[in-house]
């Protein structure tokens, strides 16, 4: 797929060159207005059509690839068509054809891509010769198989991009793979570039780990230069006695800079390089007293880590590295305000009678009439932007089926809600023949779940006469006299 994002500037920054001061018919060079994108909102390109009847050739600065790279371009019109664009990177260089561009879909997990030093983690289009560096996420826990580099060549890309091969700590020492290879920074600092090689700061100390097993034998460590001679011995640390064949680095130097490889008893490889370098950062300054933030240092490898005050969170990244360019990791971050999201999946029954979704807000809730709610009644928008809990819901309130006494009936037909009585529903009782009601004949299932009246009794009418009847919380006393 051929995508190039090529931002036509119209106005003062464009150029246009007529074949010196020949006369031309207007057929010869008529091509309409290009398809052109301006960055002035001000400015009116339509008014420029007229004068594409006698233009000949355009240019314009071209911003091209995942970096916006700027170029100088130019489009000719040939035969009432335009035909290009032509680019080059300085003003008097040699244009060229912008050939197609390659698509990286970030299909590989364990590879980490960057290009010139930016990380690439979306699915990007990079303009031909682009070069591509590889490396595997996970330092030292797997091995680069394949070319590091990878150029884009017209829409292919070139060679194929390396695969990561899993060392001995992630086989857990099974079968034939290359050893693991961790670093310990013992003093100075350090840190793992985009490229994939260590980059450590002049007099740190270092102890690179081989991972294999101690009863198979000893691994050797190596490295390609013949300067310097470096002690190794099998770790004297408990848990690491039995798989850690370590390398130590003493106030390293330029000399040290270098590839060094571990093979394994069995032949197996891993390889790291190393390079030692002077670099310091610029010291971080931020302005707003809602970000806090400890700096380690300046230098390379040091970190310096931010945090908001409550109430805001991060937006960015917490943790900035000095990085061996001399630049850190990625811009400051910055705090925002905390807000919880929008409650937005209520329930038919549910509403909010109060709600603040800031940090520190609360959400209430009610059920409507003839239902109860399940869950909490309230929740509370927490530090990092969640709310302290899940969603009540509403559940129909149903009172007990009905008793019915000896000699009694029921006059009104049971509820049509799944044979139960919900809130609101009435009960009518009536008695046998020679029998009377004692006590409530109607009542109600009220909200609390309960009936509003316990039921009646059904009595012969004399002895109606000689009962002392007592309501006590929805339990009825009945004493008879003799």
């Amino acid at each position: 797929m051929f995508q190039i994002l090529i931002i036509f500037i119209l106005g003062s920054t464009m150029v246009i060159n007529c074949e010196g001061n020949t006369t031309f018919a207007q057929d010869e060079f008529k091509c309409s207005l290009p398809d052109v994108t301006s960055i002035d909102d001000n400015l009116d390109i339509t008014r420029f059509r007229s004068d594409f009847s006698k233009i000949s050739e355009v240019k314009f600065p071209g911003l091209i690839g995942p970096l916006n790279e700027r170029l100088i371009c130019k489009i000719k019109c040939i035969d009432g068509n335009w035909v290009g664009p032509l680019c080059s990177s300085t003003p008097d260089g040699r244009f060229q054809p912008i050939l197609r561009e390659c698509l990286y879909r970030n299909d590989y997990p364990l590879l980490s891509i960057s290009f010139k030093n930016s990380s690439i983690d979306k699915e990007t289009y990079f303009p031909h010769g682009s070069l591509v560096v590889s490396k595997c996420k996970h330092f030292g826990l797997y091995k680069l198989k394949g070319e590091s580099q990878v150029r884009c060549e017209n829409g292919e890309w070139s060679p194929k991009f390396p695969e990561c091969v899993p060392t001995s700590l992630i086989t857990n020492f099974t079968g034939d793979a290359p050893p693991s290879i961790q670093y310990v920074v013992v003093s100075g600092s350090a840190v793992v570039e985009p490229s994939g090689e260590l980059f450590v700061y002049p007099e740190s100390t270092l102890w690179l780990d081989c991972i294999v097993l101690c009863a198979l034998g000893d691994p050797e460590w190596s490295w390609t230069q013949a300067l310097g001679q470096h002690s190794a011995a099998w770790a004297k640390n408990d848990g690491e006695k039995e798989t850690h064949y370590r390398l130590t680095l003493t106030k390293m130097s330029a000399r040290h800079s270098d590839q060094y490889t571990c093979t394994s008893p069995g032949g197996h490889t891993n390889t790291i390089t190393i390079k030692v370098v002077s670099v310091v950062c610029p010291p971080i300054n931020v302005s707003s007293p809602r970000i806090r933030l400890f700096a380690q240092g300046w230098r390379l490898g040091h970190s310096v880590h931010f945090s908001c005050q409550p109430g805001f969170h991060l937006n960015g990244s917490a943790v900035l590295n000095c990085m061996g360019n001399g630049k850190w990791s990625s811009l400051p971050p910055t705090c925002v305000e905390t807000f919880c999201p929008m409650l937005r999946t209520l329930g038919p029954h549910l509403s909010l009678v109060e709600y603040n979704s800031s940090y520190g807000g609360r959400a209430v809730f009610q059920c409507a009439w003839g239902y109860r709610l399940v869950g909490p009644p309230g929740l509370e928008c927490e530090l990092d932007g969640r709310w302290s809990g899940d969603i009540p819901h509403c559940i129909p309130i149903y009172c007990p089926n009905a008793i019915v006494p000896e000699n009694a009936r029921l006059l009104t037909q049971v509820s049509a809600r799944n044979g139960k009585y919900a809130v609101g529903d009435l009960i009518t009782y009536g008695c046998d023949d020679g029998y009377q009601v004692l006590g409530e004949s109607s009542i109600v299932c009220t909200e609390n779940g309960f009936w509003s009246h316990p039921p009646p009794f059904c009595l012969p009418p004399s002895e109606i006469r000689k009962t002392d009847t007592i309501f006590i919380e929805n339990t009825t006393f009945v004493h008879i006299e003799d």
